[in-house]
């Protein structure tokens, strides 16, 4: 009787990434990265760590000019051509995103919604359909051996917040594209122009050493610093295991919102000053001005909800990073803005 042999091409059926990390910026490491959302905050972390060990690069965009800070800030990223800066990206062209990875091994997927997003068609549209189009452009390319999507801890498809909500169907579309995608669902990342502790800092700036809060602040944070976030992507991409995984990705300590401000306000000496107004009244007033980055509808929905690691999931542990604590973290952050204000800010004025 005749065997017929059935392969199956889902997970684990493309060869193995093999990385090579012990160079510097000029040797290759063996990864050609194409780092969709590298404008974001986080880009230029994950960016930069992979570009310390000699990858190349790819960082299509849609900002108009190559000299915008978020851009040019990028070329740091990797050695002298060892990265490339696609503008004009066009996410309705399945065929131009198919030619951002034509030549990549790895494809890290960071875009996200912009903050003046208000109804479900545009979140559909950034955290649904883009990341789907991006997933099967991978799953048409036989080069690409690697996925990383971000998606959001808290991803719920019962959440209020409409990003939280459409975040969670983006994963499955992806998966459902490209089983071997790997899922990071990062809590609050924080660093410089971050948008936590960054944010606190521009709300006191513009609302006389206030912040704006809509509830009692109560709900639980769970803050990673990003410069973790970005080694745990360097180490899912060296483990064959984390294929199809999906890893929740959050700091050692679990915070209320209340305790987090309080804990800013200590590092730079001052009393928390909170204006707690109504939660319908603040959505009533962001539906009728534009959506401002440091105070939008979804900053209003996701203040109540906690945004913490859920037990039995798939941790930063398992990736073999330990991250480091909030307050390790912003002192990092507090040394860069005390330097720029030099430590006698109106910000920081009773």
């Amino acid at each position: 009787m005749q065997k017929v042999l059935r392969f199956h091409f889902g997970v684990l059926s493309r060869p193995k990434l093999h990385i090579f990390d012990k160079g510097a910026k000029h040797t290759p490491s063996g990864i050609r990265a194409t780092i969709h959302g590298g404008t974001s905050f986080s880009g230029i972390y994950m960016g930069g760590m992979l570009g310390n060990i000699g990858s190349e690069l790819i960082f299509p965009h849609n900002h108009q000019y190559n000299y915008e800070d978020h851009v040019r800030e990028l070329k740091t990223t990797s050695g002298p051509g060892q990265n490339w800066l696609l503008h004009d990206m066009n996410y309705d062209n399945k065929e131009m995103i198919e030619w951002t990875m034509k030549n990549s091994n790895v494809v890290v997927n960071l875009l996200g919604p912009r903050k003046h997003l208000k109804n479900r068609k545009d979140f559909e549209w950034i955290n649904i359909t883009v990341p789907k189009r991006i997933a099967e452009a991978c799953a048409k390319n036989p080069g690409v051996i690697r996925l990383i999507h971000f998606s959001a801890c808290g991803a719920n498809p019962h959440a209020e917040s409409l990003d939280l909500q459409t975040k969670y169907i983006g994963e499955q579309e992806v998966l459902n594209a490209f089983p071997n995608a790997t899922i990071f669902r990062p809590s609050v990342m924080v660093g410089d122009n971050d948008d936590f502790a960054y944010h606190w800092q521009v709300q006191k700036r513009y609302f006389h050493n206030f912040n704006i809060v809509p509830d009692n602040c109560q709900a639980k944070r769970q803050p990673i610093f990003v410069q973790d976030v970005a080694q745990a992507m360097l180490n899912a991409l060296k483990m064959p295991e984390t294929i199809g995984q999906t890893y929740e990705l959050g700091g050692p300590h679990v915070y209320t919102l209340l305790e987090c401000y309080e804990m800013f306000h200590n590092i730079v000496q001052r009393p928390p000053k909170l204006a707690h107004i109504d939660k319908q009244l603040l959505l009533k007033i962001a539906q009728y001005i534009p959506n401002w980055k440091y105070f939008n509808i979804d900053y209003i929905l996701k203040h109540g909800d906690d945004m913490i690691v859920q037990q039995g999931s798939k941790t930063i542990d398992d990736l073999c990073v330990r991250p480091l604590s909030l307050t390790q973290a912003l002192q990092n952050i507090f040394w860069d803005i005390q330097a720029r204000y030099g430590g006698s800010s109106e910000l920081y004025e009773r």
